[in-house]
């Protein structure tokens, strides 16, 4: 599945506390008693995973009272050292904290409304989850929208050359996929189509010497795997 969740109804409440609360599809995204208080306390129950890191993924933004709370601590931590990241399913819910002026923009960056095949095309995000953010998760956005978060946090990397190649920017590394069968595997056009040319261009021999990489990586790894095991 990769898709985005139905939304069937969208209401705004207040709380006793007088802190506006979204309503998606009859779940309360945030306490109706107080909100402040349940954020402060998701993020003081995350201290530590703030403590090792300066970037930080948030599954589900809500109105962003947990946000804001994330970043009061990481600026009393690291100044403006750091960057958090947003993935928010309902781009309604985006666009109404947005307009209500509920969420502290420092160093914060927010993709909303997008699918896992989407977020997993944004390079600048790839790069970000690479470097192993700290991740909370918001509990009522999380559980509202289970399916979604699971599509993020499970996506397999596209394995065929012709959707490899939509990941690329460069455009001789582009024009070199083209030379391969489009719904080969990696596997399968570097192990097993490229050792059958007759004859090879520059960018195959690269080609070859990456592969060849990739095994002693990979080997690398199962022998150290191996030895741990023992």
């Amino acid at each position: 599945m990769n898709h985005l969740p139905i939304i069937s109804s969208f209401d705004i409440k207040t709380s006793r506390t007088e802190q506006k609360v979204p309503v998606v599809n009859g779940v309360h995204l945030h306490s109706i008693y107080n909100p402040f208080k349940e954020a402060e306390n998701l993020i003081n129950s995350n201290l530590e995973a703030l403590e090792n890191k300066n970037e930080v993924l948030i599954l589900g933004l809500g109105f962003g009272y947990h946000v804001n709370f994330a970043i009061e601590k990481l600026t009393e931590m690291y100044g403006n050292n750091f960057k958090v990241v947003v993935i928010e399913p309902n781009s309604r819910v985006h666009e109404e904290c947005l307009s209500l002026d509920l969420l502290n923009k420092k160093n914060v960056l927010v993709y909303s409304g997008f699918t896992a095949n989407e977020l997993y095309s944004d390079l600048d995000l790839i790069h970000f989850l690479l470097r192993k953010p700290a991740m909370i998760a918001h509990p009522a956005s999380f559980n509202l929208y289970q399916l979604y978060f699971k599509d993020f946090l499970t996506f397999e990397a596209p394995t065929k050359i012709e959707d490899i190649s939509k990941f690329t920017e460069v455009h001789q590394v582009k024009t070199y996929l083209k030379n391969f069968d489009a719904s080969s595997t990696f596997e399968e056009a570097f192990y097993n189509e490229l050792p059958q040319k007759s004859q090879f261009s520059e960018m195959d021999f690269l080609a070859m010497a990456l592969v060849e990489m990739t095994k002693k990586s990979q080997d690398a790894s199962s022998d150290q795997n191996s030895g741990e095991a023992e």
